[in-house]
């Protein structure tokens, strides 16, 4: 009967032994399942703020395009005026020269 009972024994540690391996498979795969939701998510995070951070830049440097053509426009069209008052000077300068030669043609003329 003593050999009957160390079975037992054996058996239920055995089997104990054989639950507890269970549960420790079982944990661990949770474990990494919690690990690689964990590692998704994270990624996931990652990947959103390097999105939005891309689209900080970009609408910055359309910003700064922007203000650049501005600048520019405004400063062509600065040197535009100059030169129409430029032109404009001229114009009149030989307009008081054509008119003092035809004064001059019909006085003398």
């Amino acid at each position: 009967m003593g050999g009957v009972c160390v079975s037992l024994e054996a058996m239920e540690t055995l089997a104990a032994s054989e639950e507890s391996v269970r549960r420790m498979r079982a944990d661990a795969a949770a474990a990494a399942k919690q690990s690689i939701a964990d590692a998704r998510e994270y990624g996931e995070r990652l990947i959103a703020e390097a999105i939005q951070k891309s689209a900080d830049e970009i609408k910055e440097l359309a910003k700064q395009a922007d203000e650049k053509a501005k600048a520019e426009a405004m400063e062509l069209a600065g040197s535009n005026e100059n030169r129409k008052a430029v032109m404009r000077a001229k114009a009149e300068s030989r307009t008081e020269q054509a008119v003092a030669l035809i004064v001059e043609r019909i006085v003398n003329g």
